[in-house]
């Protein structure tokens, strides 16, 4: 089941949650003229709204103009820096620009919010929604914390929900809840609609049952959205647009010292780490190509930097396969003569397990014989290549994201073949290039060279890429290679190869 940000109560959102409970007998909140006028408006995602939904609406949004004021007017400051781009992305695709407040909703606008469950980010994916939506997650980078991939996940993740439920309050629910858990209790209710399936809740069996924070969250968004909308008018202050950050995207090779690029670049590292919050320590990942953030003004030098492997403190070290468990940070602090500081800077998510990537300093000559570090780390490539002669024609509401999931490419690596470091900027029949030779359900080997046994998975409904890796105990990247599908063109009935590695004859 796919799921967005399972569950606000176990957040950091900046923005309180209030309790509405329908059988309560609340007063009516007492509303100013201009309050109720504010209330009023109505767009592509508010509007015809019940009696019912209106009043809980009316609750969380009197909410928000008194007791949680101070907490709206921080959630306002916080999203100028990143709103004009989420809108236009929204746009972009043909969704509802009042989508948007939704990252208000999830974290309060903050870009670097983690969950005690796992959902991270502005949006508050979890690991395995992100996944299957194109944001990379390893020890050294996570995309979830990127507000411009992930705000492209994001909006192709609603563009979904609202196929799947055509209506907006509904998708809307089905983000928070999980797409499966709402279209359970939508059976079981008899509800069309969100609103209904909230009337009827008690109804539903206690496994289906929408939880209170769910049956909160639309009202609290549409309530959210009222607001936004009405900034002027309810003596918010309003968004400054100037203060939108101005960035480019340029590549960096696997292993690139971060945080000697932002020396060289004359940037403070905190505010080199502001722009780049996906990297998650100062070296680039150590199994793939990745991107890295620079303003406008210093991209022709950070290229140049780039493409001459700029030298710095971890100059030298080197990425190595832990082959079995039994290592601690003490031993190789021991073996390798570097601070555990240092060591753990250099590797925030490394937790020591077997088959985890591992950077260590490179200078000992019997560095690359330590029992179970294995040097020479093969990078296997995570999705299936295609035609290179195969040329794209951009589309009307079409984004880079858009075209590389159509294709079963990586976003950074279209990006990198088209020269591309502003996808924002590209224009309607601008010729997009498609990296490598296709593989139309051609099989290849795991890329560790281990051929098992062919099998075959038939997927089943509500089957995702996720689940079914986790189920046959292979990663998703290698079901992208073997079967040259992606998550954009899995079907019921589809027959999946995979190979159980270690089981061949």
């Amino acid at each position: 089941m796919l799921q967005a940000c399972a569950g606000k109560q176990a957040s950091k959102s900046e923005l309180p949650d209030i309790v509405l409970e329908p059988q309560a007998k609340e007063k009516t909140p007492v509303l100013s003229p201009q309050e109720i006028q504010a209330l009023k408006s109505s767009g592509e995602i508010d509007r015809n709204l019940s009696s019912t939904a209106m009043a809980d609406v009316t609750k969380q949004y009197a909410y928000y103009l008194r007791a949680g004021r101070k907490h709206m007017n921080l959630s306002i400051a916080r999203c100028g820096k990143y709103l004009p781009y989420v809108r236009e992305v929204f746009h972009k695709r043909g969704l509802p620009r009042d989508l948007a407040y939704l990252a208000i909703v999830e974290s309060g606008f903050r870009t670097d919010a983690k969950s005690p469950v796992g959902a991270a980010g502005a949006w508050q994916f979890m690991k395995g929604t992100g996944v299957t939506y194109g944001l990379d997650n390893d020890t050294w980078t996570d995309d979830r914390l990127d507000i411009y991939e992930a705000t492209e996940a994001a909006a192709s993740y609603l563009g979904k929900l609202y196929a799947q439920f055509h209506d907006w309050p509904t998708a809307i629910a089905a983000y928070n809840a999980g797409e499966g858990k709402m279209r359970r209790a939508m059976q079981e209710s008899g509800g069309h609609n969100f609103f209904e399936v909230r009337e009827r809740n008690e109804i539903i069996s206690e496994k289906n049952r929408l939880r209170e924070e769910t049956k909160q969250y639309v009202p609290r968004f549409l309530a959210v959205v009222k607001i936004m909308r009405n900034l002027k008018r309810l003596n918010f202050t309003p968004i400054d647009e100037n203060q939108a950050v101005k960035v480019c995207r340029v590549m960096a090779s696997p292993a690139t010292d971060l945080k000697s690029l932002s020396r060289n670049l004359n940037i403070e590292w905190g505010e080199f780490c502001l722009l780049n919050r996906h990297h998650q320590g100062p070296l680039s990942s150590a199994t793939r190509e990745t991107y890295v953030y620079v303003p406008e003004d210093k991209v022709c030098q950070a290229k140049g930097l780039l493409a001459g492997n700029c030298k710095g403190e971890y100059t030298g070290w080197q990425t190595r396969r832990i082959e079995h468990t039994g290592h601690s940070w003490k031993s190789l602090e021991r073996k390798y003569r570097v601070s555990g500081e240092k060591l753990r800077a250099a590797n925030p998510g490394c937790t020591l397990k077997a088959g985890e990537y591992i950077y260590l300093p490179g200078t000992y000559a019997d560095a690359g014989k330590r029992p179970g570090l294995k040097p020479g780390a093969h990078v296997s490539e995570s999705f299936p290549r295609r035609n290179a002669a195969t040329v794209h024609t951009l589309r009307a509401n079409e984004t880079v994201y858009a075209v590389a999931r159509r294709y079963g490419v990586s976003p950074i690596e279209l990006m990198r073949v088209n020269g591309i470091s502003n996808p924002s900027a590209l224009r309607i029949g601008s010729s997009l290039r498609i990296p490598g030779p296709a593989h139309h359900g051609q099989i290849k080997a795991p890329a560790n060279g281990q051929l098992g046994k062919k099998q075959i998975y038939v997927v089943k409904k509500d089957d995702t890429f996720w689940n079914i890796a986790r189920r046959l105990h292979v990663s998703v990247e290698d079901l992208y290679r073997w079967n040259g599908v992606n998550s954009a063109n899995l079907r019921e009935g589809t027959r999946l190869a995979f190979y159980a590695e270690g089981k061949g004859d």
